[in-house]
């Protein structure tokens, strides 16, 4: 009988190592759907440690990287399986194919999106969803013409379907045939009231013969597609500018510039999270805002908008001269900063921190007026170390003393990258000492811009 047990004991140990030495793929992939992807990508990165080529991990780790909107890893993870030439259960050769071409086409590399899916139509040549994408990809590479024959040759395959009479309607537009955009997309929303897209150019068509209030009306029927409601909005408010409601245009404005600030809050990385709001439509929608709020006279709005503008875009149009010239609306947020208690003062540091694109680990109130923090950079990619950061608040700017200091605290203690932020910014034998070191600086713009966010948000 003892022996029995033991044998029983033995077996469910074993089963419970090699249980956990396994990685069963599939519910990986459900971690992945269900967004647990913490589990999933340490799972996975253990499966691919392992000496045996998995092409469904490299898939699934794919597939991870597309959910982060990390498109130049999820790239590279498909590469490495086209290069092998190895083809898992979880996802075949032409679907490998489609979802590069499909990722291409969303960071705008389209010439790439065309290659992938002219190699998808030689084996498929008569399959409706590829041929109806290359429609889409010509067009978006401005090759009208030859977009127009691809959709009509969708429209042999499957006779009026809105989404290929509703491409024909786009690129007529593209090439100023304004009758022939007009009845293929007045077609295109008859058939199908869910082709947003064609609602889309249908309100641009409106637009652009001033027919605004038909305009407003197809441009919230597009922006039922929320890749559509951005743009859809954007031509909203300049209906109503165009229609002199000021009042309708700011709070369509605002409403974008919310949507902005929270797809931006979600970009965990500062570097990118900086370079989306530098984009070209994020400021144009902002500059908008401030002229509108300057129109209606609330300078002290239009002023924030501009200092947005600044903190990632300092040349930007005429930007600094309408802060130099109105510098005096602004609000002294530095005081508040000061003056705040030490509860509030930390809430703020942590969320600054943590829109910097950090996670903290240890927080340390050295004084009233100086915290220490220890955080981890918040990257999919590469383990990177933990930061040492200083946040400071004083009337002056932060010397060479202090800087030095917190150097040899950096040394002593491992850290391989410092931070400093300081509303009142670092003197210039400061900024000198730091010049050869490993330290960045958030001053006196940033950290204004952080509190504004803050306040919003509280």
């Amino acid at each position: 009988m003892l022996i029995i047990i033991i044998i029983v004991v033995i077996s469910f140990i074993l089963l419970v190592v090699f249980s956990k030495g396994s990685v069963d793929l599939k519910e990986v992939s459900k971690m992945i759907d269900h967004r647990d992807y913490e589990r999933a990508r340490t799972l996975l990165q253990k499966k691919l440690q392992s000496s045996k080529f998995s092409p469904d991990a490299h898939f699934l780790m794919a597939k991870l990287y597309s959910h982060a909107e990390q498109d130049e890893y999820t790239l590279m993870e498909l590469k490495i399986i086209i290069k092998y030439n190895q083809y898992g259960s979880l996802a075949s050769k032409d679907e490998i194919y489609r979802m590069m071409g499909d990722v291409y086409l969303k960071i705008g590399k389209f010439d790439e999106a065309y290659q992938q899916y002219l190699t998808l139509e030689k084996s498929y040549p008569g399959e409706y969803n590829i041929i109806i994408h290359l429609g889409k990809i010509l067009f978006y590479k401005k090759q009208y013409e030859d977009a127009i024959g691809y959709f009509n040759k969708a429209l042999e395959l499957r006779p009026n379907e809105s989404e290929a009479i509703g491409g024909l309607g786009m690129s007529y537009f593209q090439m100023g045939d304004m009758k022939k955009a007009k009845d293929s997309l007045e077609q295109a929303v008859q058939l199908d009231r869910k082709n947003f897209t064609a609602h889309y150019y249908y309100a641009l068509y409106y637009h652009k013969h001033q027919l605004f209030d038909s305009a407003i009306g197809e441009y919230e029927k597009a922006m039922v597609d929320k890749s559509l409601k951005l743009r859809s909005l954007s031509g909203m408010a300049n209906c109503y500018q165009l229609k002199e409601i000021n009042i309708r245009a700011i709070e369509t404005f605002e409403q974008i510039v919310d949507l902005v600030e929270e797809k931006g809050d979600k970009i965990r990385d500062h570097n990118k999270r900086q370079a989306y709001y530098a984009n070209p439509f994020n400021l144009d929608i902002r500059y908008k805002l401030a002229e509108a709020y300057f129109f209606d006279k609330n300078f002290s709005a239009a002023l924030e908008q501009w200092q947005e503008i600044s903190t990632v875009s300092p040349d930007y149009k005429d930007v600094s001269q309408k802060m130099q010239e109105n510098a005096r609306y602004g609000k002294d947020r530095l005081q508040d900063l000061l003056i705040m208690k030490e509860m509030d003062y930390e809430k703020v540091t942590r969320y600054m921190v943590d829109f910097l694109g950090y996670t903290v680990k240890k927080l340390t109130m050295v004084s009233k007026e100086k915290v220490m923090i220890e955080a981890q950079p918040n990257t999919m990619d590469v383990f990177q170390g933990v930061t040492l950061i200083m946040a400071i608040r004083i009337f002056n700017p932060v010397g060479e003393r202090d800087i030095s200091k917190f150097h040899e605290k950096m040394q002593k203690q491992g850290f391989k990258k410092g931070l400093v932020i300081s509303a009142a910014g670092a003197s210039p034998t400061g900024l000198k000492f730091a010049l050869d070191k490993p330290i960045d600086f958030v001053g006196k713009n940033q950290v204004m811009r952080l509190l504004k966010r803050y306040e919003h948000r509280v």
